[in-house]
């Protein structure tokens, strides 16, 4: 199922955090090997390495990440970004999965350190996981799958352990829209399942965050999932009644469970009002056409021909204007509607409303990244100051494998 609740999974993902927490942890996890005995691996000579070899990798893996972090500390964003890239595919292959471990329990570490310090920290750091994904999404997966899967998986866990960790109201708000941008960015990279899981978790830590509750719902829609869709929606007016494209959705998707009764007043609404050009457009668009499948061509035209006032160079109202008028019997009417249609400047199909409807845009999710890099940019010096005094204790902060 699409709809699933997050506590297992972030259960899960803070079982190994808590473990940190009880007394005499931090020495028993100190006292274990780093791989815990499970890897072996070989040196360029091709002989196999002895734990303390071992160690010493893991070691220079936490210095690298940690000279990584003082540079996203310091605002050095695209040093950062790369040098954490290249740190990451070095250690990382595809054709052994668990070269992941190996990589995870490095950062893991320097994460215990710094959040030990101050667990603000586990923000900014999320964050520079958050920029990282972004980044091996726009290159693609081709070769580095398991490494694109661990940044994703990085910023989520410290997401959810941020907010399980600290408990409050402002942690579950930067929490949430952590995983609402990261369900963003899935659900333009065509993957659903996922996407859906991310805005789930989101709107469970915080109800009232329109943007994940709207992706949910068109994962939802996507998947012909019109009632789950139809609640969905109707939380986000819970929340905000005046956001117009959940309104113009869930008209839509009442539509489509023959609700015309509920969904008309929706259209009727949106044709008439100031909202943005392409939700008004289609709203005229959807309404025109109810009232013509209910026999009210006069409606339909009066629909129809207020909308061409407002938008007289979208080609579509022409051609359903044509299709009224020649059900009519205004034949003549049509045509010449018809061949005004090729006088008309064409759109091209960024700019078409349906076209929008159904894509995936970013300005969907700009609210909840400009709330993000607020968050992140007013604990970076946190950042930098936990990695000048590292504390050796142990926290209970965690990310999962």
């Amino acid at each position: 199922m699409i709809w699933m609740t997050w506590t297992t999974r972030a259960r899960a993902a803070i079982a190994g955090a808590l473990l940190c927490a009880l007394p005499g942890a931090a020495a028993a996890q100190a006292s274990q090997d780093p791989f815990g005995g499970a890897i072996t691996a070989t040196d360029v000579s091709g002989q196999v390495k002895h734990p303390e070899g071992r160690r010493a990798e893991e070691d220079e893996i936490q210095s690298r990440y940690r000279k990584i972090l003082a540079s996203w500390a310091d605002g050095q964003t695209e040093k950062a970004a790369v040098d954490l890239m290249a740190l990451e595919t070095s250690v990382v292959t595809d054709e052994d999965p668990g070269t992941r471990k190996r990589l995870l329990k490095a950062e893991q570490a320097v994460i215990h350190e710094v959040g030990a310090a101050n667990l603000e920290t586990l923000v900014p750091i999320a964050m520079l996981h958050h920029e990282v994904y972004r980044r091996y999404l726009a290159a693609g997966p081709r070769g580095h799958a398991v490494v694109l899967g661990h940044a994703r998986g990085m910023t989520r866990d410290l997401a959810i352990l941020y907010r399980e960790q600290s408990g409050s109201e402002g942690a579950a708000l930067v929490s949430s829209r952590i995983l609402t941008s990261l369900g963003g960015m899935l659900q333009r990279a065509a993957q659903q399942l996922p996407a859906a899981d991310m805005f789930q978790l989101a709107a469970e830590m915080d109800p009232r965050n329109t943007a994940a509750l709207l992706g949910l719902a068109t994962v939802f829609e996507k998947n012909a999932r019109y009632e789950p869709a139809v609640d969905t929606l109707r939380r986000i007016l819970q929340a905000d009644p005046d956001h117009a494209e959940a309104k113009l959705r869930l008209a839509v998707n009442l539509r489509r469970l023959d609700k015309a009764g509920e969904a008309l007043p929706l259209f009727q609404e949106l044709a008439a009002s100031q909202a943005d050009d392409w939700i008004v457009t289609l709203a005229a668009q959807e309404l025109a056409d109810l009232h013509r499948r209910q026999g009210k061509l006069d409606a339909a035209r009066t629909v129809l021909e207020a909308a061409l006032k407002r938008f007289p160079d979208d080609p579509r109202l022409y051609v359903q204007l044509a299709a009224v008028l020649d059900r009519s019997g205004q034949t003549r009417s049509a045509q010449d509607l018809m061949e005004k249609v090729l006088t008309v400047q064409k759109q091209t199909p960024e700019t078409a409303a349906r076209f929008l409807y159904n894509t995936v845009r970013d300005e969907t999710f700009q609210a909840a990244r400009r709330f993000l890099d607020e968050n992140a940019q007013s604990r970076l010096s946190v950042l930098a100051q936990a990695l000048d005094t590292p504390n050796k204790a142990s926290v209970a902060v965690g990310v999962a494998g």
